[in-house]
């Protein structure tokens, strides 16, 4: 055997070895992968299962019963309306997030077996969380399973970068859930808490459907004060309350919406901000009504945000963000005394006003 040949074929066994390490290699990380992925979604999903297991024993049916209702919620979907020609499309939004929050509602009625109130408000708002997290539970192992039919790396590791967000984001709805079925303010809540505070001990009316209304004068200005009904689970109809109240008052010229928003990375938890424009984290059907008013009417927008992460803004209510209300209250004085004398100002509460009153702030 020369020299050249024994060369050669040393390179070749050196190249197979390589091969064959790099091909033991992969299968070994996407084996650890698996498993990893597997564990995560496994706790995933008994957080599923053990939320279905609350609101199923705080139910006052049947629990057969019960155990149908929240799995007709947990699967309970929404098609979103068609986007191929856009006009009308804030009115077709609008009729579908109504109607699902109505499904919601009539199953809540058969679960506290009540018509209306604070724990009917309360289980629909734990539904949606049961609903959620379902399906984004659904999602991540229709991923999982999906990767392991193709044998895909790529959808493997997208899976471990989606996963550690999207668990806390599950976890978070979980503690949102008992913070709905206890009454209790989350962090969400932050806006209609500060308009209670504005609201003080004035008289509301109801307005809108779940929606209440406050009158009071500040340094010649008059102040409406809006938010959601409380303290049940409720978002209101802000937007069309605004459109309302714009032409029933006639000289409206300042809006002032007050919101959670999401922090970024390195803010501090209970940061207040000024901003302009309309803050609302709503899919876009009230917002756009607040929008479209002003603009008709040249009016004035304002906003005040408290600033969260997404994990505080679904639970319950941190006391940074509490310790907030008061200077959220002075911010919007403030942008309010910067309206004309004698003309009128409303201010909107905006968020979920779980274990908010209307007429004064909460106090845990």
């Amino acid at each position: 055997m020369t020299a050249d040949s024994s060369f050669l074929e040393n390179l070749l066994y050196l190249v197979l070895s390589l091969v064959l390490f790099w091909l033991l290699a992969q299968f070994y990380y996407r084996w650890l992968l698996l498993r990893r992925i597997e564990s995560e979604i496994d706790e995933i999903s008994e957080i599923d299962e053990k939320v279905r297991r609350m609101v199923v024993s705080r139910a006052r049916c049947e629990r057969e019963d019960a155990e149908t209702i929240v799995r007709r919620a947990a699967n309970l979907f929404i098609v979103q309306p068609v986007q191929l020609d856009p006009h009308g499309i804030i009115e077709r939004l609008e009729n579908l997030i109504e109607r699902s929050e109505s499904k919601f509602r009539s199953y809540a009625r058969v679960l506290t077996g009540k018509r209306e109130g604070v724990d009917v408000d309360n289980m629909s708002m734990a539904l949606t969380c049961v609903f959620t997290i379902h399906s984004l539970t659904q999602y991540l192992r229709h991923l999982l399973l999906s990767a392991k039919k193709t044998n895909n790396l790529q959808l493997l590791l997208l899976l471990t970068m989606i996963l550690p967000e999207l668990k806390q984001y599950i976890k978070s709805n979980y503690e949102g859930a008992k913070a709905f079925l206890d009454c209790v303010p989350i962090g969400d809540s932050v806006g209609p808490m500060v308009a209670a505070r504005l609201i003080g001990d004035a008289e509301t009316r109801e307005i809108e459907k779940d929606t209440v209304v406050a009158e009071r004068e500040y340094k010649g200005r008059r102040l409406v004060i809006v938010k959601a009904d409380g303290p049940g689970g409720n978002l209101g109809r802000l937007g069309r309350t605004v459109k309302r109240l714009v032409k029933e008052y006639g000289d409206v010229s300042k809006i002032i919406t007050i919101d959670a928003a999401l922090k970024l990375e390195g803010e501090r938890t209970g940061k207040v901000s000024e901003g302009v424009g309309v803050a609302m984290g709503d899919p876009g059907h009230e917002s756009y009504k607040i929008e479209q008013i002003a603009a008709d009417e040249g009016i004035d927008l304002d906003a005040v945000a408290i600033k969260m992460s997404a994990t505080e803004a679904v639970t319950p209510m941190p006391k940074p963000v509490m310790d907030a209300v008061e200077e959220a209250a002075e911010r919007a004085l403030r942008l309010a005394e910067e309206a004309p004398e004698g003309s009128t100002v409303i201010i909107v509460g905006v968020g979920n006003t779980v274990g908010v009153p209307n007429n004064r702030p909460y106090r845990g």
